[in-house]
């Protein structure tokens, strides 16, 4: 069984590395068409943007089983999310890493060790984003929240970002303090300036590299931060 689509195809050699290459291997089956393995053509993308993909693959189906199993609700929502982001045959293909994933015992840290290591930091932020996403998908879960805490400790993320961006799947006020790392005791010139500074660090920019797929997701984080500097600026007018 091969892939179907292009995203994965320049990501080949990076997944066949790793603890993660016995998934993408397994639903290879050992054949590589000449297509699939020669240099991607200049100016092509960088394989990190697919390398990216196949890692969230396989940390979604590690929070999805968090809870003991993946939900109906769960899968259906990783399959429309990869859909939307990645188009149909991509998505088909994300589909039999994530799959297999879930019918696997993960070495979650050797997995995460991969990541940190193939992955830079913003890129890493940006999984934990999504990961987030998928645990408030169908109703926040505490145990999937953790799992995805825990992803995001053994991927190198700060305590303080884990929280930031755990906080903008919740919209009351108290989160919103909590995304811009401010306190009720702060001017409003402090959160402004803590805002910019969040601004420039999320901008959609920082993640370019791994394609217009993750640049897309990446605006819902920045719109995040925009949403709680805006939240807050409204609470202090009232």
């Amino acid at each position: 069984m091969g892939f179907t689509g292009t995203l994965l195809g320049g990501a080949i050699g990076w997944a066949l590395g790793g603890p993660i290459g016995g998934i993408v291997g397994s639903l290879l089956g050992g054949t590589i068409s000449a297509q699939r393995t020669r240099s991607p053509a200049a100016g092509a993308r960088s394989s990190e943007g697919p390398s990216a993909a196949i890692a969230l693959a396989v940390l979604m189906a590690a929070v999805s089983k968090a809870d003991t199993r993946a939900t109906k609700g769960e899968v259906s929502y990783v399959k429309r999310f990869f859909v939307r982001n990645f188009g149909s045959e991509n998505a088909a293909d994300l589909m039999q890493v994530y799959r297999r994933a879930l019918d696997m015992e993960l070495d979650i840290d050797a997995v995460c060790g991969q990541v940190r290591g193939s992955l830079d930091r913003p890129s890493r932020v940006q999984l934990l984003h999504l990961l987030f996403g998928l645990a408030a998908a169908d109703g926040v879960d505490a145990r999937e929240m953790e799992a995805v805490r825990d992803v995001g400790g053994r991927l190198g993320v700060s305590e303080t970002e884990i929280r930031r961006v755990e906080a903008m799947f919740r919209s009351d006020e108290e989160n919103a303090y909590q995304v811009l790392g401010a306190g009720r005791e702060d001017s409003m010139d402090v959160i402004k300036k803590k805002y910019r500074e969040l601004a420039k660090k999320y901008h959609p920019d920082r993640v370019s590299h791994l394609g217009e797929e993750f640049r897309e997701l990446a605006n819902e984080k920045f719109r995040a931060i925009q949403r709680a500097y805006e939240t807050i600026e409204e609470s202090r007018r009232s």
